[in-house]
């Protein structure tokens, strides 16, 4: 019976994706006929799209037994988008998955499968990646980089496709911070998880995140679920506070000394000494004020208690038979 199985919603975020959204529809339609023993939901969420993405949309929608469509006013970015879906997705388990068939729609059936086998956040990481060299080389660094400075609270090489139970989501919808990063919040969370591997396939079409948008994106992963930079910056000056003091005390140490005789050929050279210490640390206070400066920035959005999104609107359907 119907009301027996369970519902699984899948939330995915576009922004200027209406040339992937045929073969998403027909990929995910797929998935749906093929799986009937879970009640399918789809929550699409066009984040500002000005490609024609919200006209074709709805006939990508059709093909989900039951569809939810949620327009932006303006571009809010991609955590927003996820964000605003999972606030409307009714089902038992969300997934997040991007519009651009990188991931694909066929691993769904093994996320529910570990969330029927009892994890409650279940991840997907990637064995592979269909990217060219200095691409990859750059995301696995991030990849790294966050792993080491968040404390490998989330497999390496995953990110926003994977599974979280209604409970899981129900305290991710509660959260009020403005810059979250939701892969890692789902593992804070502390539930039971599981992981699933699969092969990255290239992007389908269109153009991915800039360079630039990928180290704003990088940038703001760090410092929404970690204060390592800061601990850093503390770090930075304890080390150069005791390298300054040891060259002082030897430079202080060899005057005294050649007040009695000792070293009378050794000179202090002055500028040379001075220039570079003054540009080292203006670099370091610079720098450290810069990152402080984005912390700020963080707890000033936060403050202002602006609202995550805005929807301009909203349509619904559901083709299950009764």
């Amino acid at each position: 019976m119907e009301e027996l199985r369970p519902l699984v919603s899948i939330v995915t975020p576009l922004f200027n994706e209406a040339e992937n959204l045929d073969a998403l529809g027909s990929r995910l339609g797929a998935v749906f006929e093929a799986n009937k023993d879970v009640s399918w939901e789809w929550v699409a969420v066009d984040d500002g799209s000005s490609d024609g993405t919200a006209l074709r949309l709805k006939d990508a929608l059709v093909r989900a037994p039951r569809w939810q469509m949620i327009r932006f006013s303006r571009n809010f970015g991609q955590q927003a988008a996820l964000r605003a879906g999972l606030a409307s997705a009714s089902g038992d388990a969300v997934i997040f998955l991007d519009a651009d068939l990188q991931d694909p729609p066929e691993v769904i059936p093994e996320l529910v499968v570990k969330w029927k086998a009892g994890a409650q956040v279940v991840f997907a990481a990637r064995r592979s990646r269909g990217e060219t060299f200095p691409r990859r080389l750059l995301i696995t660094l991030f990849h790294s980089g966050f792993q080491i400075l968040a404390g490998r609270i989330m497999p390496q090489d995953s990110g926003n496709f994977g599974l979280c139970d209604r409970e899981v989501a129900d305290i991710l919808r509660k959260l009020p911070e403005h810059d979250a990063f939701l892969p890692a919040l789902r593992a804070w969370t502390g539930f039971e998880t599981a992981t699933v591997e699969y092969d990255r396939a290239a992007r389908l079409s269109g153009k991915g995140l800039s360079f630039s948008r990928l180290v704003g994106f990088a940038w703001n992963a760090v410092t929404a679920f970690s204060d390592a930079p800061l601990r850093l910056i503390f770090l930075s000056g304890l080390v150069i506070s005791a390298l300054s003091f040891t060259y002082g005390s030897v430079l202080l140490a060899q005057r005294i000394l050649q007040f009695f005789g000792f070293f009378k050929d050794l000179e202090v050279l002055g500028f040379t000494t001075v220039a570079v210490a003054v540009f080292f640390m203006g670099g370091v206070q610079l720098l450290s004020i810069g990152i402080i400066g984005e912390y700020l920035a963080r707890v000033y959005r936060e403050v202002k208690g602006r609202p995550h999104f805005i929807v301009s609107k909203r349509e619904a359907g559901d083709q299950r038979i009764p």
